[in-house]
């Protein structure tokens, strides 16, 4: 249960499906919180998979706290609109998470492995999160060609604004990329450190 827990900025629901781990409804949250149901959806950011990040408790299936272990995601993410907020001078709202959605939900550190496991369920299960309205979504889902057949999905995702970084030339492109343009994934580099990240996330700051 949520009041089990002490507050967190990463949370998220772990559910074994046929003794496979899956995660959803992934939230990034700005300040240290304790989930409630007034907390407001600034965003969203989409992946390929939960990678290292594990459960605080691995026989709760209920909304709980993530241990890291290394992820790379959440807090290039967290870090990234923190810094968009401090350069506006905009007070952080305490109750706002951007959502993690994901190509698949299946929780496994090496993609190659990842990849294997998900092929082998019919249909992979999805995250009941896709089905909100986000004011903005970013792809961050990489450019891995056995990955393409997941990311037809999205085009059925509702948001007023996408975009991407786009790994090639460096730079911030709007709208939602097509399945074999390389939209960055985290891996490799601190985007949010980019000079261009910044401040295109400071203005889609409401």
């Amino acid at each position: 249960m949520i009041d089990d827990y002490a507050a967190s900025m990463y949370w998220a629901k772990f559910n074994k499906i046929n003794e496979t781990l899956f995660r959803f409804d992934t939230r990034i949250y700005l300040n240290n919180s304790i989930p409630s149901d007034d907390d407001v959806c600034i965003g969203a950011v989409v992946g390929k998979n939960p990678g290292s990040a594990k459960p605080e408790n691995p026989d709760d299936d209920s909304l709980q706290p993530i241990k890291l272990s290394g992820d790379i995601l959440l807090p290039s993410v967290h870090n990234a609109m923190k810094n968009a907020y401090l350069s506006i001078g905009k007070s952080i709202p305490g109750s706002g998470y951007v959502q993690v959605l994901n190509l698949f939900y299946l929780c496994e550190n090496n993609l190659e492995f990842a990849i294997d496991a998900i092929e082998k369920i019919s249909p992979p299960p999805i995250c009941p999160s896709e089905k909100k309205i986000f004011p903005w979504i970013w792809y961050a889902w990489g450019n891995d060609l056995k990955l393409r057949r997941f990311k037809t999905r999205f085009h059925l995702i509702k948001t007023s604004r996408s975009f991407y970084y786009n790994g090639s030339n460096k730079t911030i492109k709007e709208g939602l990329p097509d399945v074999d343009v390389p939209a960055k994934h985290f891996q490799g580099l601190p985007i949010y450190k980019d000079k261009n990240v910044v401040p295109y996330l400071a203005s889609l700051i409401r």
